[in-house]
């Protein structure tokens, strides 16, 4: 019988197969785009908040999800950038958001619960793209670069969830300043006002916005700004880092 390869075209057509597989990496990891993911609950807790890239998913559901329904079973892939992508890929990488339990049914996949919270009697998670409530399930949610996404647990399907507040603040200050800072707030239709007697904490001391929204918040270190006020969801965190000193040349 005579060999179908002789070695150098067998050498050469692994380093052929390797080459693509080099090349399909790049071109992978160049599809995915970044996104913020808030996690956060009805009793105000932050699950987590920050930037992941996301793209497609191949995801396996985990639990049979009591309060939805739904099944376990073989793991399918969600093409594109995703609500439901985003979470379960962020939840690989952090592990604030493990265990994620999700579930498989005929209508989808439904999320069950993050980071060990889970959805129990008339709670759900709900979801928000851009501050606003999505008409679409997490699966079928398409994500644009720069998008952000909520996942709230809300605490009854019998209520409207509260609206949203939004924090702006500078990202980078000089340690000591006092910085100007914004909070709006949204409702479920994605219509933005100031919010007056939001409370900014993360700085020196905690601080209330005025009846435009603003406040002065002092800024004595790396910190974590969040607003928050009664009967509303607590805001995006805004991550402060402080500028470093030029040095002045002699």
């Amino acid at each position: 019988m005579t060999k179908r390869f002789t070695p150098p075209a067998l050498g050469l057509l692994l380093g052929l197969a390797m080459l693509l597989g080099l090349a399909a990496q790049p071109a992978a990891a160049a599809n995915k785009i970044p996104v913020n993911l808030r996690v956060v609950t009805y009793q105000g807790k932050i699950i987590f908040d920050s930037t992941v890239k996301t793209g497609t998913a191949t995801i396996k559901p985990t639990s049979d999800c009591p309060t939805l329904g739904g099944r376990t079973g073989p793991a399918r892939t969600v093409t594109g950038a995703t609500a439901l992508g985003l979470l379960y890929q962020a939840s690989l990488k952090y592990k604030a958001l493990r265990p994620l339990k999700v579930s498989d049914s005929d209508f989808g996949f439904g999320v069950c619960g993050i980071g060990g919270t889970m959805a129990e009697g008339e709670q759900w998670w709900s979801l928000y793209q851009n501050y606003k409530a999505t008409s679409t399930g997490a699966e079928t949610t398409k994500l644009k670069k720069g998008d952000s996404v909520l996942y709230f647990l809300s605490e009854t399907w019998q209520q409207p969830n509260p609206d949203l507040l939004f924090l702006k603040a500078p990202a980078k200050v000089r340690k000591g300043a006092k910085v100007k800072v914004r909070v709006f707030e949204y409702d479920s239709a994605g219509k933005r006002s100031p919010v007056s007697e939001a409370k900014v904490s993360g700085g020196a001391s905690a601080v209330n916005t005025n009846a435009q929204g603003y406040a002065m918040v002092k800024i004595t270190g790396k910190t974590k700004l969040v607003a928050r006020q009664s009967g509303l969801v607590p805001s995006n965190r805004v991550y402060v880092s402080i500028k470093k000193n030029k040095k002045h040349r002699k």
